[in-house]
């Protein structure tokens, strides 16, 4: 029956209100403790102390370098070169450039710089397949104790092997090295993009590092040891190879080791299109690792009590939390403009928004101001980057909206940078350095 005195239909309509506030007030709720985690683990990792390098081992271990590469004529000798000039001994590592589809003169580039030529033979959807035929043919050989992995577009710093070797013998089975850019000052995208990977390597994977917590791979620069190889059997089955990488680590219960003295300089897009392009790429492939590996990574946390599987779970579920907290956001845009329309004050939700956009967008710019400074770039080279960084921010919605709507595919990101070493500044002029731990930890 109808409650007395409640005029027909207002019933039903009230009940909808209601439900649909509480299920905003949820998301709001859900989403902010998300992000609130994140944020504890960054906060609290900033302020304990800073965990030092590996302690210096004798150089022992044996050490293939790998570049997967496609149409990399341009960059591919800049990336052999600086592996080549490493400050480790020459009869300990090698140089395996993979080409997989070419049609430029990558594999003779290569070679000719000084790399092992492994062309890879096998049908190839992306990185991972080409990885996945580079081990197999590499693990038959028999004499690799471990493998780095790098991007056709890197340069590498001189010290990275050394510090692979450190982290090998200090018993580390996988590690990630602190992500570098080379071109951020080439345009406002490749600053604005550069942000991205300074905050993943000196805020998000250092804090957790500094919290005795594992380190999340991304790309390149990246450590695997030979028997994890073996034993994880790499096989990749989505757009992410890196992410799907840092699930099943959780899985095994392999804790990734953070490299901060191991540097990777990588290249970035400087065409806003060809930045999309890449993020709908993340995206789709951060969805697809959710699907495969969520389940599995919550189910050994409960079961087994395992912290890093929760962690890594939550971490790939971010992608929905990306998603979910547009809603509230809309919402609220949508009930301003409601309520300034109902009084008659139109000026006023104008105002409202336009605050909020300049908030924003002052947020962005100051945050990035700051984010320069504790990776020691010059603010004015990076301005650019500074500036465009909230509009960076901004087209990430749409990015993973469409490729929500119509997941992509892998597509290949051109690199034409030759920005080397010398070229790359820093605000204080000095080689990166931290202090290394003492052998006794």
């Amino acid at each position: 029956m109808r409650p007395y005195n409640v005029p027909r239909g207002n019933c039903g309509r009230g009940g909808r209100m209601c439900m649909g506030k509480a299920l905003l007030l949820a998301v709001n709720i859900f989403c902010g403790l998300y992000g609130a985690y994140f944020a504890g683990v960054i906060l609290l990792g900033a302020l304990r102390r800073q965990r030092p390098p590996y302690p210096a081992a004798a150089p022992s271990k044996r050490i293939a370098a790998v570049v997967a590469a496609r149409n990399e004529q341009a960059v591919i000798g800049g990336v052999v070169k600086t592996l080549l000039d490493q400050n480790y001994p020459r009869e300990l590592f090698d140089v395996w450039v993979i080409p997989n589809g070419c049609t430029d003169e990558t594999e003779s580039v290569a070679r000719e710089a000084g790399a092992c030529i492994l062309p890879c033979d096998v049908p190839v959807r992306g990185k991972g397949d080409v990885l996945r035929f580079a081990f197999n043919e590499l693990l038959e050989m028999g004499k690799y104790d471990a493998f780095c992995l790098f991007d056709a577009d890197n340069v590498v710093d001189p010290g990275f092997l050394a510090a692979s070797n450190n982290a090998l013998c200090a018993g580390e089975r996988v590690a990630q090295g602190f992500r570098d850019s080379k071109n951020s000052g080439e345009s406002w995208v490749a600053g604005g993009m550069s942000m991205f990977y300074w905050f993943m390597s000196r805020l998000f994977n250092r804090g957790r590092a500094a919290l005795n917590m594992s380190a999340m791979l991304n790309g390149t620069g990246v450590l695997l040891s030979a028997d994890f190889v073996r034993e994880a059997d790499f096989q990749t089955r989505t757009l992410t190879e890196d992410l799907e990488l840092t699930a099943q680590c959780g899985i095994m219960g392999v804790k990734i080791g953070w490299m901060e003295d191991a540097v990777t300089y990588d290249e970035q897009p400087n065409s806003l299109m060809s930045s999309i392009t890449q993020r709908r790429r993340w995206f789709a492939g951060g969805v697809q690792c959710m699907r495969h590996y969520g389940p599995a990574l919550l189910k050994r946390a409960i079961r087994e009590r395992c912290m890093q599987a929760l962690d890594f779970g939550i971490f790939f579920y971010g992608n929905l939390m990306q998603v979910l907290a547009f809603v509230p956001g809309v919402a609220s845009v949508v009930k301003t403009i409601q309520y300034a329309l109902s009084k008659g004050r139109i000026s006023i939700a104008v105002a409202g928004l336009c605050g909020a956009a300049v908030l924003f967008v002052a947020g962005c710019t100051l945050g990035a101001a700051g984010l320069c400074t504790l990776v020691k770039r010059p603010i004015r080279r990076e301005l650019p980057g500074i500036l465009g960084l909230w509009l960076i921010a901004v087209s990430w919605v749409p990015a993973n909206l469409s490729a929500l709507i119509v997941p992509p595919k892998w597509k290949a990101i051109p690199h034409v940078s030759r920005a080397g070493l010398p070229d790359i500044p820093r605000a204080d002029k000095k080689p990166r350095t931290v202090p290394s731990r003492k052998a006794s930890m």
